[in-house]
């Protein structure tokens, strides 16, 4: 018998990052099962990730695993990976809305979700938040349409537009808004110093500090953020104590090897012009508030989707320093769209809320993304990883290649 067996995958961009997509009949069921295969196919852990697929920086070196849904108000389940370059592990720990805007063109596309031509609608079960994302794709002839005059900072060209709908954001992973039930309080760093942030959970959990109380301005390029080591050690040593307080780990020690990619942190600041990472100047009046965002201890080349839908739930919420900072919804063409300065641009998000008993309540946050199908084919896998899992099943590779069409 050959030492390696072939695994059916597919490799698709969502947003400004890019994964590769298994259908989740193909793998073992256990996550301690799964994780040393998506090891193997992306080539963790190492910097180059030069054995594997992945393309050596956290936004290519994500996963996503499609299967039938486990919830009756669901089209299919979604499950997110983010494969570590580094190091041995896997993080499970919360979503990414970049990936999610793909999950939709990927089931019309395998088959998985009946197309309606012009537009279809797949309701998007995310099992490691328990929510449900609403994704309108546009579909021609039974696929999910890739071209289209929609642009979004940080991917060359256009595509065609994916509205997705994240319905009740809130408490995607503490279960509250505000997991400490406080919109800002005070942080103690080891070296003394005190800075105030905000601990906010809606499409993943964030915590935000100003940009100007860490010695930044909120709109630095990436690199110039990662070559200012202080201040990357000081990010990451918010996001662990908010990591402790949120209760996503037992104490901040452990932040960074349990839970690498949750928090996530960000700088927040006033809107201001700055200059983009494609050379184009940004003008104050475009946006309402800047944010560099981190993401696995590395400066985020744009911004996440779930932290843009976590900014807008913040920004909706009174008390919040992104709601201190962004600006007031009367001074806003349209005083329910946010739009946020990142490295590449600006990024809007449309946010629905209400009050109830005192309490803003985010329906949910709507934002447009482009996604392309790139690849459907076979990835050649240690046989060790797959032999029993396959002869339990008794599937065979053409029967599960059929699925992609």
């Amino acid at each position: 018998m050959s030492d390696v067996r072939p695994l059916p995958i597919s490799i698709l961009r969502g947003g400004t990052s890019r994964g590769i997509f298994f259908l989740a009949k193909n793998l073992p069921h256990a996550r301690e099962r799964i994780e040393p295969i998506l090891r193997d196919v992306f080539g963790s852990p190492d910097a180059r990730q030069i054995n594997g697929l992945a393309g050596a920086t956290p936004n290519t070196s994500k996963a996503a695993i499609i299967g039938p849904p486990s919830r009756g108000d669901a089209d299919i389940d979604y499950t997110f990976a983010q494969v570590d370059i580094k190091t041995p592990l896997v993080d499970w720990g919360g979503n990414c809305g970049n990936i999610s805007s793909a999950v939709g063109p990927f089931a019309i596309d395998a088959g998985l979700v009946p197309a309606v031509e012009g537009e279809t609608i797949v309701r998007i079960h995310n099992t490691n938040t328990g929510k449900i994302i609403v994704a309108h794709v546009p579909v021609r002839h039974g696929r999910a349409v890739r071209h289209g005059d929609y642009a979004i900072p940080g991917v060359p060209g256009t595509g065609a537009r994916v509205d997705l709908e994240f319905t009740d954001p809130a408490g995607s992973v503490t279960g509250k808004l505000l997991p400490t039930g406080r919109p800002d309080e005070e942080m103690t760093l080891a070296d003394g110093r005190s800075v105030r942030v905000s601990l906010v959970d809606a499409g993943n959990p964030c915590v935000f500090v100003l940009a100007e109380d860490v010695g930044a301005r909120g709109s630095e390029a990436p690199d110039e953020i990662e070559a200012n080591v202080g201040l990357c050690d000081t990010l990451e040593e918010i996001r662990a104590i908010a990591a402790e307080r949120m209760g996503i780990v037992p104490s901040r020690d452990v932040a960074l090897s349990k839970s690498p990619g949750l928090p996530k942190v960000a700088m927040i600041a006033p809107p201001s012009e700055y200059v983009a990472t494609t050379g184009d100047a940004v003008p104050a009046d475009a946006v309402d508030l800047l944010v560099r965002s981190m993401s696995m201890q590395t400066a985020h080349r744009s911004l996440q989707v779930t932290g843009a839908i976590c900014i807008g739930a913040a920004a909706a919420t009174d008390g919040t320093l992104v709601h201190r900072v962004t600006r007031p919804a009367t001074q806003r063409r349209d005083r329910d769209r946010i739009r946020i300065g990142n490295p590449y641009g600006a990024m809007d998000v449309l946010v629905t809320a209400h009050e109830a008993d005192g309490q803003v309540v985010i329906d949910g946050v709507r934002i447009g993304r482009t996604a392309r199908h790139i690849l459907d084919g076979t990835v050649w896998v240690s046989a060790e990883l797959l032999a029993l899992e396959e002869e339990a099943r008794g599937d065979s590779e053409l029967e599960v290649l059929a699925t992609l069409r």
